[in-house]
């Protein structure tokens, strides 16, 4: 693993009691990991690729751009800025990638996508295949196709509905009749009404990818800072002024929330209505097994996505926790009617988390509740996670019961449509949002980073993002998720 320029992802300052100004300290050491980047990758926060340890620097005082969040969304929007010759600082508040954008399935899709984001989806497969020689770190790349089968005649009706809508928006996908789909896919012991495939589409390694966005924005002069969270957004004069952190303020014109399931938190007071949920969602990695010469896989309640080494991604699709706190309850009134009508999807969960909530609230200020939960914990379900290799069997015969190596859960943030928001609110100059991905934003990472950084630079954004309008919530301007994705 290469070693980091000078400017580098580095840990937060850290303050002595009662002083104001960062302790002293050595250079950041890079320490490279022991763990093969493709086998058995780390997901959870435990088991990282590199971890940055030393002494402290001063925060910066100014930038052009202060990004929230270090998944790849915040990590590919400070690579393009920092190429383009803009000074940036990117503050996470735990490490980066350690939340969604490194414990999500590695899907890099198109397919089967609502329609609105189609032309984000296109620009995004139009920038992956180069992103590694770009940037220069691997990326766990493969263009290998996404496959989803259906069960009955019903599903794969819809599936030719959605290419019908889809149209010239995408390419090299086709509908597939039983026959086809087990004649390219004899691993496949179950029978299927059809299936669709998509064969542009393809695969990354969530961690991987976003640390080499990570480490190229650092070589090119951005500043990255884990452990760093933010306290508030600061306006003046109705524009953005800068970013109070936990360790002091950035002045700076230009903010970039990419902050996931806790920027409905920071932008409280500066969006109208942002009706952001969170749900937990479980992933399990087998140990690697014979190939199954499979494209990323959706099917029977299945997704599955094969790595290199030939272990495998697999995780019930549809199904999610809701960890009930006082939280749930703002805003609910959006999410109610898609609750009731897919309630068999939804878990919901009182328990700790609902505690921790209360104490919180009770406990501390709401500068203070903004960086929480800090790094949290986020146990698997151990039912998902049966269930999860009870269908791999079922579908994949040959390949028996998958030896589970590891499980973990993640934290999504959702959205009542499904759709996320990326904007540039009119009533706060400055201020840019991408959040609410609903669970399907890791493909469409660089894309995101690509239209942040035009956005931010004053230029048009290269794709159409008015269905992504953040005040549609407010003004009643959306509908149902599409497809009850």
């Amino acid at each position: 693993m290469p070693r980091p320029s000078a400017a580098s992802i580095r840990p937060a300052p850290r303050f002595r009691p009662g002083c104001s100004t960062p302790t002293s300290g050595s250079r950041w050491t890079w320490m490279p990991c022991s763990m093969p980047s493709l086998s058995l990758l780390g997901h959870a926060p435990a088991d990282t690729l590199a971890r940055l340890a030393g002494g402290a620097e001063p925060l910066p005082a100014t930038a052009d751009a202060v990004i929230l969040g270090g998944g790849i969304m915040g990590c590919a929007a400070a690579w393009y800025l920092a190429r383009a010759g803009q000074s940036v600082v990117l503050i996470d508040v735990a490490r980066i990638g350690s939340q969604q954008s490194g414990r999500n399935w590695g899907f890099v899709r198109s397919l089967c996508r609502d329609p609105a984001e189609l032309p984000l989806a296109g620009l995004a497969l139009s920038l992956w295949p180069g992103l590694q020689a770009d940037l220069g770190h691997e990326t766990g790349w493969r263009q290998r196709g996404c496959l989803f089968v259906a069960a009955d005649d019903a599903e794969q009706a819809s599936h030719a509905d959605w290419l019908k809508e889809a149209g010239d928006r995408v390419h090299d996908t086709r509908l597939l009749s039983a026959a086809e789909v087990t004649r390219a896919f004899p691993s496949l012991g179950s029978r299927t009404a059809g299936g669709i495939l998509a064969a542009g589409d393809g695969q990354a390694e969530p961690l991987l990818a976003t640390l080499a966005f990570a480490r190229a924005a650092c070589a090119a002069g951005a500043v990255l800072i884990e452990d760093c969270g933010a306290r508030a957004i600061e306006t003046a004069a109705g524009r953005i002024s800068g970013v109070v952190t936990e360790h002091g303020r950035i002045a700076t014109s230009t903010v970039i929330c990419t902050a996931g399931a806790r920027s409905h938190r920071l932008l409280a007071g500066l969006i109208p209505a942002l009706p952001q949920k969170t749900v937990r969602s479980t992933v399990a990695l087998t140990a690697p097994m014979a190939d199954l010469d499979l494209p990323c896989f959706v099917g029977a309640g299945l997704g599955l996505r094969q790595r290199p080494d030939g272990s495998c991604i697999i995780a019930t699709d549809g199904g999610t926790d809701v960890d009930l706190t006082l939280d749930s309850f703002r805003a609910a009134g959006f999410f109610l009617r898609e609750l009731i009508q897919r309630r068999r999807a939804f878990s919901l969960k009182l328990g700790r988390p609902f505690a921790d909530d209360l104490i919180e609230r009770l406990a501390e200020p709401a500068t203070t509740r903004t960086l929480r939960p800090r790094a949290p914990d986020i146990p698997a379900n151990p039912k998902r996670v049966s269930d999860a290799a009870r269908r791999f069997a079922t579908l994949f015969p040959a390949a028996g019961t998958p030896p589970i190596a590891k499980s973990w859960a993640g934290a999504i943030d959702v959205m009542p449509d499904a759709l996320p928001v990326i904007d540039t609110p009119a009533a706060t100059p400055g201020l840019l949002v991408a959040t609410g991905f609903s669970g399907h934003g890791f493909g469409l990472g660089p894309a995101v980073g690509r239209v942040l950084a035009d956005l931010a630079m004053g230029r048009p954004a290269p794709v159409d993002i008015t269905p992504f309008a953040a005040d549609r919530f407010a003004t009643g301007r959306w509908r149902r998720p599409y497809g009850g994705i």
